[in-house]
């Protein structure tokens, strides 16, 4: 199930959610636990493109200052 995260925030914390699931319980079914490794790469994806265009963009910014 792939969700579309408006902002990074939301992705981070759906993250965070999902990573307490596993340390909460020491009983999950393989179907639950393939469904939350897919949302949390999904979440996991989406702040790595956010935090990489955010990098290029603060590039973008240094250099019209330099």
């Amino acid at each position: 199930m792939k969700k579309n995260y408006e902002d990074f925030e939301s992705a981070l914390s759906d993250l965070k959610d999902i990573i307490q699931k596993f340390e909460d319980t020491d009983k999950i079914s393989i179907d639950e636990l393939l469904n939350n490794y897919e949302r949390g790469m999904n979440a996991y994806s989406f702040c790595i493109n956010k935090l990489e265009d955010t990098q290029k963009k603060i590039k973008i910014i240094d250099s019209n200052y330099e």
